[in-house]
């Protein structure tokens, strides 16, 4: 018998197979929305699904249900944001949160607060 390749760790862990249109859905959100919500990198980045796919699959592909955050090596915003320090819940606050940390973050760094035309 011929060894399968293992599915992604996401697909096992909640036995719910990803789309195959998953991929181009997820290269289109990151073109459109290519830096992190919470800190403005531009690194590592990956799309967080605001409420999880293995819980909501007819929310998988929509566009509202998704954000971008990064999983950089100093910090992972994914998993602080988009899961609360534990990937087996997720932050339904997650586009608040990021945005106020956001604020912050470029408040330390001396660019001030975003404007509404900023984001």
């Amino acid at each position: 018998m011929d060894a399968q390749p293992e599915p992604p760790l996401d697909d096992r862990c909640f036995a719910v197979p990803r789309s195959p249109h998953w991929p181009a859905v997820r290269a289109a959100h990151l073109k459109e929305h290519p830096t992190c919500a919470a800190c403005g990198t531009t690194a590592n980045l990956e799309v967080h699904h605001l409420k999880p796919f293995h819980l909501f699959p007819e929310l998988e592909l929509d566009p509202a249900n998704l954000m971008t955050l990064c999983e950089s090596q100093s910090h992972n915003d994914h998993l602080l944001f988009g899961h609360c320090l534990s990937w087996s819940t997720f932050n339904p606050h997650a586009v608040d949160d990021s945005a106020r940390y956001l604020d912050r973050f470029h408040a330390v760094r001396g660019k001030g607060p975003r404007t509404m035309e900023e984001g």
